[in-house]
């Protein structure tokens, strides 16, 4: 039986640390002796506590129960998920390192050896991303191509799908939503990556045409400290941009803190009319997949991570400009979403409810992005199934 060790985050809702509790669950049906080797959390202030990780109670001590390795053991292959990035050699015959490039750019993103050091020439050390962007920005970094895999995230079937009317329509109610308001969605850091700030502008151009129109943003700020009060604050200083903002509109604003589990996180998706996601840089983006995944229509930038998983099905891609920057040592690129394209993707899906998402998106994304399928590649890609490496 081949061995893993996984060393990494778990037991918390930060994304690193969710794709390596998904993978865990569908790895425990294969037959491999899997270890754990849990690494020290970022920030200083994470904890399971207030950052619960949100997965059912048996989903939890599923994941907390892998042991830590024995003392000496070798294993097959060493997968490491955590920040910042460590290349170092390990107990196995291979080591695979998980990353993304959000803003394809990374050379301070290491722990010891960087991307500039021999490291990337090592013959059994390789990089795991979830994306071609993110892929990239490992390209840039010097590392070979053909040693940095892309294997997608995914979705849980059984925790992301459709709501029925009458469920909605409870779910909307119990959130103070009325029947005929049209309700914008996003979540996440509310770090300047995410576009919120332009975002908030668009929803307040659009309140003025479409009166029962309302936005929820749901924060993180548990793990990272930034409301999404703080946001809004910063987008009503910028010059031009409050009187925008009018009562009405800003009372079609709501906002959520509070940690979810996996069953209040599919509410919060099935009870938006659309998910937007206006991002600049993004390694991945999970959550307007699993939006997708509950049926609700997603609004999103083109040309970053997202076009690896986005159809026209789900709902429109926002134009784009590239932009690079320079800072010290590091150069990469970003996305800066254009306002009116942002505003005339949003109003099309608010003309035309029903063309975008719904079930038939929903099961695509369950058939092409389930964390079976997803987790089943990765193992592959580490040679640690029957059948060989998936090339």
């Amino acid at each position: 039986m081949k061995k893993l060790c996984i060393e990494g985050w778990r037991g918390i809702n930060h994304s690193y640390a969710l794709v390596n509790q998904w993978q865990i669950l569908q790895m425990l049906a294969y037959p491999l002796e899997i270890y754990h080797r849990d690494k020290p959390y970022w920030g200083k202030q994470w904890n399971p506590e207030t950052n619960s990780s949100g997965f059912p109670p048996t989903a939890a001590a599923a994941v907390a129960a892998v042991p830590e390795p024995p003392s000496g053991v070798r294993c097959d292959a060493i997968y490491r998920i955590s920040f910042p990035f460590d290349l170092a050699p390990g107990h196995a015959d291979r080591v695979f390192v998980f990353g993304t490039a959000e803003k394809r750019a990374i050379r301070d993103f290491f722990f010891g050896p960087d991307g500039t050091s021999d490291a990337p020439k090592r013959d059994n050390l390789f990089i795991v991303t979830p994306s071609h962007w993110s892929k990239a920005g490992f390209e840039e970094a010097g590392f070979y191509a053909e040693r940095i895999h892309v294997v997608s995230h995914g979705v849980d079937p059984d925790s992301f799908f459709p709501l029925d009317r009458h469920e909605r329509a409870v779910v909307r109610k119990a959130m103070g939503i009325e029947e005929e308001d049209f309700v914008l969605l996003s979540l996440g850091a509310m770090t300047p990556n995410k576009g919120i700030d332009a975002l908030l502008v668009a929803y307040a151009i659009l309140h003025q045409r479409y009166p029962h129109l309302k936005l929820v943003l749901k924060d993180q700020s548990a793990l990272y400290g930034i409301k999404a009060e703080t946001t809004l604050q910063d987008v009503l200083e910028r010059p031009g941009n409050k009187p925008l903002f009018t009562e009405a509109a800003m009372a079609g604003i709501r906002f959520y803190a509070s940690n979810l589990d996996m069953a209040g996180l599919r509410k919060l998706y099935c009870s938006a009319d659309c998910y937007v996601s206006p991002y600049r840089a993004e390694g991945f983006n999970m959550p307007p997949l699993e939006a997708a995944a509950c049926g609700t229509p997603i609004v999103l930038t083109r040309g970053g991570s997202t076009d690896d998983y986005f159809h026209p099905s789900m709902g429109l891609q926002v134009d784009a400009e590239w932009i690079r920057f320079d800072v010290g040592n590091q150069s990469g690129y970003v996305l800066e979403p254009a306002l009116d394209s942002l505003v005339a993707s949003v109003q099309e899906v608010i003309e035309n409810q029903g063309r975008f998402g719904g079930v038939q998106v929903s099961q695509h994304v369950h058939r092409n992005f389930s964390w079976q399928q997803c987790t089943r590649q990765l193992l592959q890609v580490m040679d640690l199934l029957a059948g060989g490496r998936e090339r």
